[in-house]
């Protein structure tokens, strides 16, 4: 599973959240379900208005809790009922 958020470019410094004058880059932090696992982070855009990486950001959240309840949808099909 991925979550997606935004932050500032490096050696950017927002003056407060939402800040339009900095440029953003959105990152995707894979959450494993195994304790053992450390989170990895991926920086998958870069240089990007603050309207266009929240956009960004909410579609593919969407996408990811849409593709989860699908997942959760085909195994509980497949799993034997005991």
């Amino acid at each position: 599973m991925y979550i997606y958020g935004m932050k500032a470019m490096p050696g950017c410094k927002a003056q407060f959240d939402g800040d339009t004058s900095v440029r953003y880059e959105i990152r995707r932090k894979h959450i494993s379900a195994s304790a053992q696992h450390k989170s990895r982070t991926d920086v998958i855009r870069t240089d990007l208005s603050y309207a266009d990486a929240l956009a960004l950001v909410k579609r593919f959240n969407d996408k990811e809790l849409e593709a989860r309840a699908i997942k959760i949808k085909e195994d509980s099909r497949t799993a034997p009922n005991v």
